[in-house]
C-alpha cells in the first residue's frame, strides 16, 4: 500500500487557504434629497457637490492594521449607507486571545496524557511465570502531552480565521474615517446631502481589505447670515 505524503498534503490545504478570498464590490446612494426641501424654501440654502474621499483600511485576523482614529472627529447623523465603528484595536485582539485559548484546550484535550513508568514490587509475569521483584508499571499520568500554551500556538491559524470572520474590522473603520474626513474638510456645510458609496471589500480567511469612495451633496444655509 502506498504510503501518505502528509506534508504534501499540507502544504495543499495552506496555499489553498493563502490563495482563497471572497471580493465584492457594492454601490449605495440615496433616492431623493433629505427633508431640507420640505423645512425651508429653496432660495434659503445652495446645495453643492463636495469633493470625492476615498479611504483604505486593512486588518488581519480581524485586528485593524491601520493608525488610530480621531474620534474626537464625530460622524454624520442620518447620512451613512454602511456601519460604522471606530475600528478598535481592543476587542478584536482580547477575541483572538480566547479563541486561540479555547481552541487550545480543545486540543490539549486530543493530545491526550503522558504515560508514567512506576517501579513497582511484587508478582509479576516474566516470561510467562509468575516471579516476585521488581518491575515497570506503565500508568497514565494527569499531565497532558501538551501544555496550554503549545496547544494554543498550534491552535493559532484556527483562531485566526473564526477572528477574522467574526469582526469586519476593515469596513467599519473606513466607513469611521469617511465620514470623520467628510466633517474635517467641510465645516462649512450645514446638512450633507445624498451621498453616494463606492464600496470595495475583499475578505479571505486571514486577511481583509476595504476601500471605500463617498461622494456627497452639501447643503448650505443662506438664511440668517
Amino acid at each position: 500500500m502506498k504510503k501518505i505524503n502528509f506534508k504534501n498534503i499540507f502544504s495543499f490545504c495552506l496555499i489553498s487557504i493563502t490563495l482563497f478570498s471572497c471580493r465584492s464590490v457594492s454601490k449605495i446612494s440615496n433616492g431623493a434629497y433629505s427633508d431640507l426641501s420640505l423645512n425651508l424654501d429653496s432660495k434659503e440654502y445652495s446645495i453643492k457637490r463636495l469633493n470625492e474621499i476615498t479611504k483604505e483600511e486593512k486588518a488581519i485576523f480581524g485586528i485593524p492594521l491601520g493608525k488610530k482614529v480621531n474620534k474626537s472627529n464625530g460622524i454624520v447623523v442620518r447620512f451613512n449607507g454602511v456601519t460604522i465603528s471606530s475600528g478598535n484595536k481592543i476587542l478584536p485582539t482580547l477575541s483572538m486571545i480566547g479563541l486561540s485559548l479555547a481552541a487550545g484546550y480543545g486540543i490539549q484535550a486530543i493530545s491526550g496524557f503522558k504515560q508514567e513508568n512506576i517501579k513497582k514490587w511484587g508478582w509479576h509475569n516474566s516470561n510467562g511465570q509468575m516471579v516476585e521483584g521488581p518491575y515497570n508499571s506503565v500508568q497514565k499520568s494527569s499531565e497532558h502531552n501538551l501544555n496550554l500554551g503549545v496547544a494554543s500556538l498550534i491552535a493559532l491559524p484556527i483562531a485566526a480565521v473564526i477572528n477574522n470572520q467574526i469582526w469586519n474590522s476593515a469596513l467599519g473603520r473606513a466607513a469611521f474615517q469617511v465620514n470623520s474626513q467628510l466633517l474635517l474638510d467641510n465645516d462649512d456645510i450645514d446638512v450633507f446631502l445624498n451621498p453616494k458609496y463606492e464600496i470595495e471589500t475583499t475578505k479571505g480567511l486571514f486577511i481583509q481589505k476595504a476601500k471605500i469612495r463617498l461622494r456627497p451633496m452639501g447643503a448650505k444655509i443662506l438664511t440668517g447670515n
